[in-house]
């Protein structure tokens, strides 16, 4: 597999793939997987990364939560929707749906993420959290929690929404609840269709949503011919409207006070939220 640059005399190749795997570091690893997502959204698809990229998947679900410049989930996701943007259109086989959600989709729930019903401090969502000091990263989504969420919510059949997003709205941690305060305030512009890709979204923007590379992912996508194809936003209509009928029902003020009152028992943890609450609040209450 070759870098997705072709100005140079030679063209570098990443011939390490051909090897072992497992003695490869997280870093690269991330390095062919960024090529294969900005690849693909700049030059269209290419075999080689289509072919090597579904090869690497189903090598590296196992260590989605190995961490360089980003979890190796971030750029996992990147690269499946760069190559499935709209739609599941040319999946390698029947079935291939399913079991990208059941593995790649489910990999914040993967045992080595929880402790009990807890978050692994030091493992998932910031990795800095298991420090004394304060981690003074809370009030972004972390990327390992961002990236996953717009990758059920894009490729789930409509109907499985409902369950799926309960699920996760129940979930007791308070550091997964402070996350979700964060994710869904960040999310409401492509939520409500203001915005369809996360290449709109500002670097301003508070709260930062974004994750490694996702600035790749937009709804322009260039042909090998050179010619620019608009793509779909990013979540399906049907998708998005019946994730926001869902949390209109489940986003209660009694869910959400009971959320401030177990994320205020965390050291430091309302604290470093700021204003993030409010505008939860008032983008998801205050109907």
């Amino acid at each position: 597999m070759g870098e997705a640059w072709f100005m140079n005399d030679e063209r570098v190749m990443f011939d390490r793939l051909l090897g072992d795997l497992d003695v490869m570091t997280t870093r690269e690893l991330q390095e062919p997987l960024r090529e294969i997502a900005s690849g693909t959204m700049s030059f269209g698809p290419f075999d080689e990364w289509t072919q090597w990229y579904h090869y690497l998947l189903g090598q590296l679900v196992p260590r989605s939560h190995e961490r360089y410049d980003g979890y190796l989930l971030e750029y996992l996701v990147n690269g499946f929707i760069s190559l499935y943007p709209s739609a599941l259109d040319g999946e390698p086989y029947p079935g291939f749906r399913d079991d990208a959600l059941l593995t790649l989709g489910r990999c914040m729930m993967d045992g080595v993420c929880w402790v009990g019903e807890g978050i692994n401090l030091g493992v998932a969502l910031h990795d800095g959290a298991a420090r004394e000091l304060p981690p003074s990263r809370w009030d972004r989504a972390s990327g390992d929690l961002s990236a996953p969420l717009f990758f059920c919510l894009k490729y789930l059949p409509a109907a499985s929404i409902p369950a799926w997003l309960r699920s996760v709205l129940d979930i007791p941690s308070a550091y997964w609840q402070a996350q979700l305060l964060v994710w869904l305030a960040g999310a409401h512009g492509i939520l409500d269709g203001q915005l369809a890709w996360p290449t709109e979204w500002d670097l301003a923007d508070r709260p930062d949503i974004s994750w490694a590379w996702s600035h790749v992912l937009r709804g322009q996508l260039c042909l090998p011919t050179g010619e620019l194809a608009l793509r779909t936003p990013m979540l399906p209509e049907e998708n998005r409207i019946e994730t926001l009928r869902v949390l209109a029902q489940e986003l209660t003020e009694e869910r959400y006070l009971a959320w401030l009152d177990n994320i205020d028992h965390q050291p430091f943890l309302l604290q470093e939220l700021e204003e993030i609450p409010s505008r939860f609040e008032q983008l998801y209450l205050s109907v």
